[in-house]
């Protein structure tokens, strides 16, 4: 029985400890094809922000029509199209 008291003593700090470490860990970053948490639009500097972080380089926006933004942009070197949903961030790419 004292076995168990004691092990039971222990493992209380232990418990407090892991939940307050996970308490403190930052989100994850969000990728442009993972909806984010709101439901607000991104705005074209938070798309152009996102594709930046997914490899693409010279990006211009040519169309936005609130809920979608279509950009042109190099990844790799090679010119592409790009269609955004404003509201998940999600893109659908082209060849242009």
């Amino acid at each position: 029985m004292r076995k168990i008291l004691f092990a039971a003593i222990l493992a209380v700090p232990l418990v407090g400890t892991a939940s307050l470490a996970m308490a403190q860990s930052a989100p994850p970053a969000a990728s442009p094809n993972a909806p984010p948490a709101q439901a607000q639009k991104l705005t074209e500097s938070e798309i152009h922000q996102g594709l930046k972080a997914e490899g693409y380089t010279d990006i211009k926006t040519l169309k936005n029509s609130g809920d979608e933004v279509q950009l042109e942009a190099k990844k790799a070197g090679k010119p592409v199209m790009l269609v955004v949903d404003a509201r998940t961030g999600r893109y659908k790419e082209t060849s242009s």
